[in-house]
């Protein structure tokens, strides 16, 4: 069911037509009923978003629509033998633990009367036993809303600068949760630099965890035969890295973080929350995609002085 329907398929009852409908296989019920321990309510839709999907999207993903109108989204991972770049691997594992401790958070901050930025997409359960189907998958509430980069076209400048000075301010909150706050998956933190899988290496210097990823993306490249300046990227790495020893303390920072990941109320188009969280991982958090070229508004939610004080430009750049 990873690519396709099983066998079994069946359309859900009142499916409407000329929408890009899933046929609904056993495996959807399987899953759902393993979630809640229970017969889940009949399933009335399921939509398959991989027609929506942004360019850096990995898995395969579904909205499944139940007859209480209770939606959920289901992505799920490559087939075991699609090759997948080094830095992908296991990274359905690493959005259901930074989602857990993203919830954990925002209970805290409610009960101090925090207000919460962004909403973020509540695990339901995250399954890599394969005993259903063949790849992990994972199974979250559903956040109704418009993305960002989809909407932008038709709103004001007002509009946009305070959505991107939202944007700003809920990444600038991510870098400031460290991995030794609490451990992931119910676990102690390990602390250090690196990915967020549960099984990637951490490093005490982000420095070291910076050149791994390079390396890791650079080997990729050589593999597939991508035509890219190989040496001289690594020198310049090697030529600028002093500029990461100012980087001391492990962020909370999400690669490609950017407007696709930005979901606005309808109508209002104000923020509602934020969604995939797979390339999550314990950086240096102006390695997010939106600080590379933050617009006036960004900045003015990030707060300058993190984006360009001592080596923060250089670092942007590398």
């Amino acid at each position: 069911m990873a690519q396709t329907p099983g066998p079994n398929s069946v359309l859900p009852p009142g499916s409407p037509k000329g929408q890009q409908q899933q046929p609904v296989s056993l495996e959807f019920h399987q899953i759902l009923a393993k979630a809640f321990h229970s017969s889940p309510p009949i399933i009335t839709s399921v939509t398959d978003l991989s027609i929506s999907r942004t360019p850096q999207a990995f898995n395969t993903s579904y909205k499944i629509t139940l007859s209480t109108n209770t939606s959920y989204i289901l992505k799920i991972s490559p087939p075991p033998e699609t090759r997948v770049l080094r830095y992908e691997r296991n990274i359905l594992e690493s959005e259901a633990d930074v989602l857990r401790l993203l919830q954990q958070q925002q209970q805290e901050r409610r009960g101090n009367e925090v207000p919460v930025e962004m909403a973020t997409p509540e695990v339901i359960s995250y399954d890599d036993t394969r005993s259903i189907i063949d790849s992990p998958y994972i199974l979250l509430s559903y956040i109704p809303g418009t993305s960002f980069r989809s909407a932008k076209e038709g709103m004001t400048s007002e509009q946009i600068e305070n959505v991107e000075r939202g944007m700003g301010r809920y990444l600038r909150s991510l870098a400031d949760i460290s991995p030794r706050d609490r451990g992931q998956g119910g676990r102690e933190g390990n602390g250090g630099f690196g990915r967020a899988t549960r099984s990637a290496k951490r490093y005490p210097l982000w420095r070291d965890a910076f050149t791994v990823l390079v390396e890791a993306v650079l080997c990729d490249g050589e593999e597939m035969l991508v035509l890219l300046p190989y040496q001289e990227i690594r020198h310049q790495v090697r030529r600028w890295s002093s500029a990461l020893d100012q980087v001391v303390r492990p962020g909370l920072a999400v690669l490609d973080f950017d407007d696709g990941a930005v979901l606005l109320r309808p109508g209002s188009l104000e923020i509602a929350g934020a969604v995939d969280f797979e390339r999550a991982g314990w950086y240096d958090p102006l390695l997010c995609a939106a600080c590379l070229r933050p617009s006036r508004a960004f900045v003015e939610g990030y707060r300058a002085e993190a984006l360009d004080a001592g080596g923060a430009k250089v670092r942007r750049l590398l």
